[in-house]
């Protein structure tokens, strides 16, 4: 739980810092915590929804989170 609060904290610092997946990306996870993540980041997504333009199996998300996703493997674009 600690690795799952630290890579959370980690891709939230990385959005703020980092390029983003383009406006609109969605793609598919084979990865749990991705998900996980996705699902965690839905207040926030509720609260700032111009920030959540990206998707990961359906679930809106932030694009960074999107780009570590895809860029650690984890994730393929979807259809």
């Amino acid at each position: 739980m600690k690795a799952m609060s630290r890579l959370f904290a980690a891709l939230v610092v990385g959005a703020t810092l980092a390029g983003c997946a383009t406006t609109g990306t969605k793609v598919s996870s084979n990865s749990e915590p991705y998900r996980e993540l996705a699902k965690s980041q839905q207040l926030w997504c509720s609260s700032f929804k111009d920030a959540c333009t990206c998707a990961i199996d359906g679930t809106r998300t932030t694009c960074s989170l999107v780009y570590a996703c895809v860029n650690s493997g984890n994730c393929k674009g979807a259809q």
